[in-house]
């Protein structure tokens, strides 16, 4: 399964006291870069949460982004520790039994008491560590989901252009064997003026010939390339994302089609390499957005 590095994906949560938003988005790179922007109330557990991402991301540029909003309102003013109110007022009862106190003089009295007060929540005490990892994980499920989306557009438009390439190839070994044919024509031509000169070594030439033929011979390279194209397109049903391999196999796929344009010595074949350089760039600009 191809999968692009550009991807997208957010999660939202809100309560009473608060609203978080989750950002992801990821580029392309070689390697995996992390960027968080995230509020100090979570920077406790911010290497818990890449761990999360860098598990699961693998390759790309990763930009994290939280946003933290504490509704108005929300903890902003003391609170009475309830239990210890009715504690305190149990024990007042308790020691003042048969004293005629009134409901205010017990209340007046438990509220001089500064330990019944409990100080605001800090923002990061109404944030859930597992929240915040449920949050992360629907977020990278939509960016995978993504991800997904935009590698099936990546993996048909080079599977198009590696059948591109290949039915090139096709149109160079159907005229390789005119091409061979001419090679033939020249090489008698040389033959002849070879036997009207005295001056002539038919051990040398004999040699030359040889090396000058192997020089031309193009055979091997089309091999090699269809064997390359064929690696290709099975790399591409891998069932993980396989972008440094891909970009492998297209960097021997150009050395081939290379030494088949510098040894064809023939124009109509030349255009077709130029041909099969020019959807050989679209892949390898393809393959660099690939996992």
């Amino acid at each position: 399964m191809t999968k692009s590095m550009t991807g997208y994906g957010n999660a939202n949560f809100e309560n009473d006291e608060l609203a978080i938003q989750v950002e992801i988005k990821t580029l392309n790179s070689k390697f995996l870069d992390i960027n968080t922007k995230v509020p100090k109330e979570i920077s406790a557990i911010e290497n818990d949460l890449r761990k999360i991402i860098s598990d699961r991301l693998l390759r790309g540029k990763v930009n994290f982004n939280v946003e933290l909003h504490v509704k108005s309102g929300t903890n902003q003013a003391l609170r009475i520790n309830r239990e210890l109110f009715e504690h305190y007022k149990k024990e007042i009862l308790s020691a003042t039994e048969g004293m005629q106190l009134s409901d205010a003089d017990i209340l007046n009295s438990i509220l001089k008491s500064s330990d019944i007060y409990e100080q605001p929540q800090n923002k990061k005490d109404l944030i859930d560590k597992d929240t915040m990892e449920s949050l992360v994980n629907q977020a990278l499920d939509k960016c995978d989901a993504f991800r997904q989306q935009e590698g099936a557009s990546v993996d048909k438009a080079m599977r198009s252009f590696a059948t591109n390439i290949q039915n090139s190839l096709e149109q160079i070994k159907a005229k390789d064997p005119e091409r061979i044919e001419q090679l033939k024509i020249r090489i008698n031509e040389s033959l002849k003026e070879l036997s009207s000169s005295e001056m002539a070594d038919p051990n040398r030439f004999e040699q030359e010939l040889i090396y000058y033929i192997e020089k031309l011979d193009i055979s091997e390279e089309i091999v090699r390339l269809e064997n390359h194209l064929q690696f290709f397109n099975t790399t591409l049903e891998e069932s993980e994302s396989q972008g440094k391999k891909l970009g492998f196999i297209s960097q021997e796929m150009g050395r081939e089609i290379n030494t088949i344009g510098s040894k064809a010595n023939n124009s109509d074949i030349q255009k077709l390499v130029v041909e099969m350089k020019d959807e050989l760039e679209k892949i390898k600009e393809q393959v660099l957005n690939i996992i």
